[in-house]
């Protein structure tokens, strides 16, 4: 059986066609007015540049400079993101994150977050968290500043009105310090640490 001379540049076609239909789309520049219906790049494709979201934009991974009032990464994000209303990442993140009302990223963090409510999920944080609120949920290790600042375990400074760490390798100052595993007392005013 003979084949056609065109059939090898058929598949040849085909096969890239479908290879690049299963690969993850990639974006230089993104501007949405509100996802997922009122944006350039798709939902779900990936933004290694500038995103700007006017009121809500959502993207699978983003790298680089990210501005919008409410900025969500469903996956990792690496840069600076900055909004007046949220910065939401489902993944990990590394960089800034800075929000005026709410910063989270349920993954491992690692940068400087800022927020009225700073927040990290389950993976761990390393850097400063410098929100009105920190919550870290499990390791953190750095500085935490603000009113209320709550981990699960603290290599570091927490400093601010109210500290709280189940297990603290480090110094807490503030009008109320609770470690669980203190040197001297669980709760202590000023000052409490654990070396």
């Amino acid at each position: 059986m003979k084949f056609p001379k065109s059939l090898p540049s058929l598949l040849g076609a085909l096969a890239l066609a479908l290879s690049s239909a299963t690969a993850r789309a990639e974006s230089f520049f993104q501007f949405g007015f509100f996802a997922p219906e009122l944006q350039i790049v798709d939902a779900s494709d990936d933004v290694k540049g500038l995103r700007i979201d006017f009121v809500y934009g959502e993207n699978a991974n983003v790298s680089g400079l990210d501005l919008g009032v409410v900025n969500s990464t469903t996956g990792d994000f690496v840069g600076l993101g900055w909004a007046p209303g949220a910065n939401l990442v489902g993944g990990s993140a590394k960089g800034i994150q800075w929000s005026w009302l709410y910063s989270h990223t349920e993954g491992e963090f690692t940068g400087w977050q800022s927020g009225l409510v700073a927040r990290v999920g389950g993976a761990g944080s390393a850097g400063l968290q410098s929100g009105w609120i920190n919550l870290v949920e499990s390791d953190f290790t750095g500085v935490q500043f603000g009113l209320f600042n709550k981990a699960t375990q603290v290599h570091g400074l927490q400093l601010g009105f109210i500290n709280w760490a189940d297990r603290l390798d480090g110094l807490q100052i503030g009008l109320i310090n609770y470690a669980e595993n203190s040197d001297v007392y669980k709760v202590l005013p000023l000052v409490n640490w654990h070396f």
